[in-house]
């Protein structure tokens, strides 16, 4: 195999090598881009669904304020609005979260603001701001801070997911690293190989040619192989016995 062909291949092997390193490492680089997308995206929206909820719920005690406060249920359909509000935003919820457990607080915690305003709504009476103020607020301060329990909770889900995307973006790179530490122990083996087999060949060739043409040593270099240079030497060496037959003539 000539010299050309064989540079010619290990440059192609080293390029081959990192080809494939720098396509592992797009492919998990995208990979982490849509992870953390998807995980950016979802904690919005959990985010929003929370404000979303919490939002109704404030709608729907502003309307209970203003019905025990006027005596009058001309305020219903703005309590049956922030209830459907809360209903669609909690049912979006359970369709978002992964884990419905986070969702147990707020379910229960709902089933009993709803309990306590049920048996309470219609009747107008003069204990009324009583029960809004003793019964009702703490099951809307129940409801509430479950609510923003369950939004710290996605938050704090958020820092273990940031985690796993740090390993992610570990593996990532990984490859690029080692491709990059491989590249470089070629390119050191690359430079030993051609050093061994080509420069020093021809460094030998030629001090012996030019102690042959100075000195008049006889040319003498002892190499191994089939390739370029071993076939300069034999020219060589044939050439310097053409020489020597002509002048013997």
């Amino acid at each position: 195999m000539g010299i050309r062909k064989k540079i010619m291949i290990g440059f192609l092997s080293l390029a081959a090598l990192l080809f494939f390193a720098g396509m592992v490492s797009l492919v998990e680089l995208l990979r982490l881009s849509k992870t953390t997308q998807i995980l950016l995206d979802s904690s919005t929206r959990n985010i929003e669904l929370s404000r979303q909820m919490l939002d109704a719920v404030q709608d729907q005690n502003t309307a209970l304020l203003q019905m025990v406060v006027l005596g009058r249920n001309e305020f219903d359909s703005l309590y049956l609005s922030g209830k459907q509000k809360f209903d669609h935003a909690l049912a979006q919820a359970t369709v978002t979260v992964k884990d419905l457990s986070e969702l147990d607080s707020v379910y229960n915690a709902r089933m009993r603001y709803n309990e306590v305003v049920s048996a309470q709504l219609g009747t107008y009476r003069k204990d009324d701001m009583d029960w809004f103020v003793n019964i009702y607020k703490t099951s809307y301060y129940e409801l509430t801070t479950a609510i923003k329990n369950y939004m710290i909770s996605s938050q704090s889900s958020l820092g273990t997911r940031a985690s796993q995307l740090e390993g992610n973006a570990y593996r990532a790179t990984s490859p690029g690293i080692i491709t990059l530490g491989v590249a470089i122990l070629i390119v050191l083996m690359f430079f030993f190989l051609i050093d061994l087999y080509y420069i020093r060949p021809v460094l030998k060739i030629t001090k012996g040619l030019e102690d042959y043409l100075s000195l008049k040593i006889p040319f003498n270099v002892k190499m191994e192989g089939k390739d370029e240079v071993f076939k300069l030497k034999e020219l060589i060496e044939s050439l310097i016995l053409v020489v020597k037959n002509k002048k013997a003539e």
